[in-house]
């Protein structure tokens, strides 16, 4: 193809759409794996006292995540122009069975094909590599989600414990608060000018 293709032309091609599914079928089969049952199990505090709460930030999570995702795998896919080598893919397929189907024999030379095609067809072999490099990236993207998933996961056991232990503290100083009202105010003066003396 002596153009490049028009954003339109090259969504529409099989291969395009193949690759677009396999994101799909990916990104749905990673996201499925946030379910709430699993979320709730790691926050089991969360989903007793605040479920709703719990269920809005997973959305939100799996949202971003589904989001990002498509948003890098787009940038992958202009960047490499992977989409526009797929639609020549076909159509250099498509050049090929028309020659077969006419009776070409493809052990003989094909001297009334251009140069371009030709060159095009040798290169085959970089376009397939690139595609198994776009679906290590693709794969590269979701390993660094799960780990920002496991990253996320430990923060908040953090905060859960430096939050039990500040509502420990708190009941501690309500107790001394409950225990120093009790004491009539001659006596709390006593032990007050005693340590002020020590």
């Amino acid at each position: 193809m002596s153009k490049r293709s028009s954003s339109s032309e090259i969504s529409s091609t099989s291969r395009s759409k193949k690759v677009k599914q396999m994101l799909e079928s990916c990104l749905g089969e990673t996201l499925n794996n946030f379910s709430y049952e699993k979320v709730a199990q790691c926050y089991p505090t969360l989903a007793k006292e605040q479920p709703e709460r719990l269920k809005q930030a997973l959305g939100q999570v799996k949202e971003f995540l589904k989001t990002n995702t498509e948003e890098e795998f787009e940038a992958i896919l202009e960047q490499r122009n992977i989409l526009e080598k797929l639609n020549e893919l076909d159509d250099i397929i498509a050049k090929a069975k028309k020659r077969q189907n006419d009776g070409h024999n493809p052990l003989q030379p094909m001297s009334n094909i251009d140069p371009k095609t030709i060159i095009r067809a040798k290169t085959l072999p970089i376009k397939f590599e690139e595609k198994r490099n776009l679906e290590r990236e693709f794969l590269k993207i979701n390993h660094e989600n799960e780990s920002l998933m496991s990253e996320i996961r430990t923060k908040k056991k953090q905060i859960d414990y430096l939050t039990q232990s500040i509502q420990e503290i708190i009941k501690e100083n309500d107790k001394v608060v409950e225990v120093a009202t009790e004491i009539p105010v001659n006596e709390m003066q006593d032990i007050v000018d005693n340590v002020i003396k020590l």
